[in-house]
């Protein structure tokens, strides 16, 4: 089974997905961490960063995608990446690479690849519309602005990036705008895709949700599904 997760910044995305994989004992994949380990590889290399040019870099980086231990491993040149993946301005430079269609072809091959395990959780802006359009639980988060700013801005505070509510406001209507309107794989819910507000949830109470969506679609009589 794979459950496609969408959505904006500061839906609450990544911690449900991570926490809803845990316990469904499912892999994990965050699809945006591999544009920000993409966009992280460009900017160290030399020379032009065109469309062009990137889509015959690409190919020759030492850039590898594994799943160990239920989530998404990123290895450059033999050395994990994490935190260097973290800050305000590669998160920018991930949503501009993102606009060109060899960096989007280059990363759909992998997440496939990756999906191929089977009992997946992905999570993105395109999962359900073009990574995984066949899922069997396609789900949009969303929330209201304020909730998604406060949200996004308390992450980076605890991660100790001082940033201003107004500066988040500003980065995250940019990006969304950037992702909504970009005519490679545009950021919206897939046609069958189960919408839900997070604004006034809480995680528990998305991810019970969630798993009772799952239940239904996979059916109860599943033994893996017992215990949840």
């Amino acid at each position: 089974m794979i459950i496609a997760i969408d959505g904006p910044a500061g839906a609450g995305k990544s911690t449900v997905c991570r926490i809803l994989a845990k316990r469904l004992q499912f892999l994990y994949l965050d699809t945006g961490a591999m544009y920000r380990a993409l966009a992280w590889a460009l900017l160290r290399e030399e020379g032009e960063l065109a469309g062009d040019a990137i889509a015959l870099r690409l190919p020759m980086l030492p850039l590898r995608f594994a799943i160990r231990q239920s989530s998404l491993e990123i290895i450059y040149a033999g050395k994990e990446l994490d935190e260097e993946l973290r800050g305000p301005e590669i998160t920018e430079a991930a949503s501009r690479f993102s606009r060109l269609e060899p960096v989007r072809s280059f990363l759909l091959f992998w997440q496939r690849k990756l999906g191929e395990q089977g009992n997946l959780v992905a999570e993105g802006r395109d999962t359900a519309t073009v990574v995984f359009p066949h899922a069997e639980l396609k789900v949009y988060l969303t929330a209201d602005s304020s909730a998604r700013i406060k949200r996004r801005r308390d992450e980076y505070l605890l991660k100790g990036m001082n940033i201003s509510y107004e500066e988040m406001e500003r980065q995250i209507r940019e990006r969304d705008e950037a992702d909504a309107g970009r005519a490679l794989a545009p950021m919206r819910p897939a046609e069958d895709a189960v919408i839900m507000d997070t604004s006034n949830l809480s995680i528990e109470e998305v991810i019970e949700q969630l798993i009772h969506k799952a239940r239904s679609r996979i059916g109860t009589e599943r033994a893996d599904f017992d215990a949840l």
